[in-house]
């Protein structure tokens, strides 16, 4: 039997362990959902007993300890429902390396996959590729290395890295290496169709990328990387192998990871899933800010896109986006500190119950060394006392007798058992009474307990003309422009809704005017896509979760949107703290030539290091609109065909994508996505995606059609950049005239080809 026989004896072995273990959760899946069932009768069942106190008690206890089963029952049952989950990823390729090493003069064999297995002996078969001793995989070189866990250092031997491509439980290709992944395999692994939903490279992890994912040292990490470089993987895998580190005390709900678009959020959705770990939900954050910011409707700039192609950037939006009214929110609020926020007369159908003025004098009364959140919550406690006051006084009123009465003599007339006596009657009529009053100043009650004796809409609006002076002076707009913008937002505010760029500053000013509880804790944040991520959105974050580890990522050649970036302001988002800088600039998705050639168009001096993966070289057609559109309607009909390959037709704006989609002949429509909103998902082989929204995904071939599209400036430069780098094999540049922006290029870097003369 040679090596190849002996390994897939050893695949099929491991599956069978894997069916074994799948058969037994099963089983207990099954018995422990019977005891569930049972246990919910029992507690449906239970009755809390009355009588003596004791009795009383006791019932009380066994219905807890029933909750706290079933519980428990409940946590392990989810427990078993994720093992099912792995175990079935793993059936079909349990593993992708094997490493042989010598510790203490024993040998020992180890198999990589993404969870643990063990036999029935509890010898583990396949580790974990997060476990401290798989790190001999990924940096470790053949003769004398070490690995290191969080308390010790172990020096061994490597003896052997063998590396795996295993598919449906069979062995495709098997190589020995002395290197970290093994150009071959990696490129094998590279040269393989993409899906409509990210893969995991836990078999491909390179040690750059290795050492950003398993950095337990640094609580602030900046990932940077060109187009293709693998950052959003690291990332991702970061986050499955801090769940596992952390596993004893962390879950998944301690995450927050933030994409650009659910368009981004579904392409990456299955990459944690894929290697053994919860789906961690992805979120835009106008879905977070909309979360935490109950009461108003949190609306999008509808013109971004727009905006940015352009080049008529909103310097109002874009000052709202920067640190620059951040940090003007803590002076202002410092400044009001004294006299105290601006409060709202408490009032019931129009009748004023307490006015501003008391409330302020109240509030003056508080500890003026307290900040003013705090003075705030003492103001609401007194606030709520007092109401307590005006309930006793209302009580006394001959309204409250009448209605009482009344309500009394109903109890009366509706339950004809019930006891008669002075005393109990006694206790109806206070009872009835608290009733009545209670509900009339329900709404004051509820009002103060949510601080809306402060007039949160109108303490924005004057935080925003305190400091025009200031902004007009930093942005060079009109006074005029910025008294129209605080116009819009009043009338907005009016109608409970807020632009995403306010509802920002809004919440970060009510934070220090009171209390605020968000939901959500996280313990690690992750943010994708970091160049369209403002850092006044950073910020928010940082006060929400001052002890939570950030970790960004992102390719400023692909910034999209002209607001601030987060790298410029890092000092002033992290000014006690140290940022762990990571530069990714080896480009695995494209080939050399795709890479080759997009590279040419950027803006900044970024080197570029290349795979060796090889294609051919880019096409520019040219013709005319209707050979043009000929010559894409014949490659959509062969790309229909492909269904290995995924095929995306980029356009520059959503605009020109609905334009071209209408010019296709029905039939070509019925083999064609047309995607211009971030709430699509990706359903078909064949798609139509502006730039903007193609940014982060990757396709096997992609057309770049610019027909009625300028492309002239350094920002345009960069989106044709965003759009080229999507290709991994393929990539045809359709044009109808000779484009400025190709003067840039060498023409030893792409084919040209007339599209009238294609057959």
């Amino acid at each position: 039997m040679n090596e190849r026989q002996k390994e897939q004896q050893h695949v099929n072995e491991t599956i069978a362990l894997i069916h074994r273990e799948q058969a037994i959760l099963s089983q207990q899946k099954q018995e422990l959902a019977a005891k569930m069932d049972d246990q919910l009768k029992e507690i449906a069942d239970k009755k809390i007993r009355g009588g003596d106190s004791e009795a009383f008690y006791e019932s009380v206890i066994e219905y807890q300890q029933h909750e706290q089963e079933l519980l428990i029952k409940y946590q392990t049952a989810e427990s078993q429902e994720k093992r099912v989950k792995t175990l079935t990823t793993m059936a079909g390729n349990p593993y992708f390396a094997r490493i042989d090493f010598k510790e203490e003069q024993e040998i020992e064999t180890l198999y990589l996959g993404i969870a643990s297995l063990r036999d029935k002996d509890e010898e583990t078969i396949v580790i974990d590729w997060r476990a401290p001793i798989a790190n001999l995989y990924y940096e470790g070189e053949l003769g004398e290395t070490f690995y290191e866990t969080d308390t010790d250092r172990f020096t061994v031997e490597l003896l052997l890295k063998r590396q795996f491509k295993i598919q449906n439980g069979e062995i495709l290709s098997m190589v020995d290496t002395s290197e970290i992944i093994n150009d071959e395999f990696l490129l094998e692994i590279l040269d393989e169709a993409s899906s409509s939903q990210m893969r995991n490279i836990v078999s491909t992890i390179q040690k750059a990328q290795n050492q950003i994912i398993r950095d337990t040292t640094n609580k602030f990490l900046l990932i940077e990387g060109i187009a293709g470089s693998g950052k959003t993987s690291a990332l991702l895998q970061r986050v499955a192998f801090l769940l596992y580190r952390n596993r004893k005390w962390l879950d998944e709900k301690q995450v927050l990871l933030f994409s650009p678009n659910h368009l981004f959020s579904d392409y990456i959705s299955m990459v944690l899933p894929s290697l053994g770990e919860s789906e961690v939900p992805t979120r835009t954050f106008h879905h977070f800010i909309q979360l935490i910011l109950t009461g108003y409707e949190v609306t999008k700039e509808t013109q971004q896109e727009e905006t940015f192609l352009s080049g008529d950037d909103d310097a109002i939006e874009k000052i709202k986006s920067s640190l620059f009214l951040v940090e003007k929110i803590n002076h202002y609020v410092r400044s009001i500190a004294p006299i105290g926020p601006l409060f709202r007369d408490l009032k019931i159908q129009g009748q004023t119950y307490l006015t501003k003025e008391q409330i302020r004098r109240w509030y003056q009364e508080t500890n003026n060394e307290l900040p003013i959140y705090q003075r705030t919550q003492l103001l609401q406690t007194k606030l709520l006392k007092k109401i307590g006051g005006l309930e006793k006084d209302e009580a006394k009123k001959d309204w409250v007798k009448e209605a009482t009465e009344e309500q009394l003599q109903q109890v009366f007339a509706n339950d004809p058992h019930q006891e008669y006596s002075e005393e109990n009657e006694r206790r109806l009529r206070k009872k009835l009474r608290q009733q009545i009053v209670r509900k009339k100043f329900r709404s004051l009650t509820r009002g103060v307990k949510n601080f809306q004796f402060i007039n949160q809409a109108k303490q924005y609006l004057h935080f925003l003309q305190s400091v025009e002076s200031a902004a007009v002076k930093e942005t060079g707009i009109e006074a005029a422009a910025w008294q129209q913008s605080i116009a819009d937002i009043r009338q907005g505010m009016r109608q409970r809704q807020i632009k995403q760029e306010d509802a920002v500053l809004f919440f970060l000013l009510i934070k220090q005017l009171y209390p605020v509880h968000v939901e959500e804790k996280a313990r690690f944040i992750f943010i994708d896509e970091m160049q369209d991520f403002p850092p006044a959105q950073v910020a928010l974050l940082r006060q929400l979760y001052p002890k939570a580890g950030i970790t960004l990522c992102g390719d400023l050649n692909q910034k999209v949107y002209g607001n601030e970036t987060i790298v410029g302001a890092l000092a002033e988002l992290f000014p006690h703290e140290s940022v762990k800088r990571y530069q990714l600039k080896t480009s695995y998705r494209s080939t050399k030539e795709i890479t080759d050639f997009a590279n040419q168009f950027l803006v900044g001096s970024d080197q570029v290091e290349l795979t060796a993966r090889k294609g051919a070289v880019p096409v520019i057609t040219k013709g005319t609109a209707t050979e043009n559109l000929a010559f894409l309607e014949t490659s959509i009909r062969d790309a229909a065909e492909n269904q290995r390959w995924r095929t995306a037709i980029i356009c520059k704006t959503a605009k020109d994508c609905q334009q071209l989609y209408e010019q296709l002949a029905e039939t070509m429509q019925d083999q064609v996505q047309l995607i211009t909103s971030e709430e699509d998902f990706m359903k078909r082989n064949v798609m139509i995606f502006p730039a903007f929204l193609a940014k982060g995904l990757e396709f096997d071939q992609v057309f770049v059609w610019t027909l009625g599209a300028a492309f002239e400036t350094e920002q345009d430069q960069l989106i044709f950049y965003t759009m080229a780098t999507r290709a991994m094999h393929q990539l045809t540049i359709l044009t109808n005239e000779e484009l400025p922006l190709l003067a840039k290029a060498n023409p030893a870097t792409y084919q040209f080809q007339e599209a009238s003369k294609i057959d």
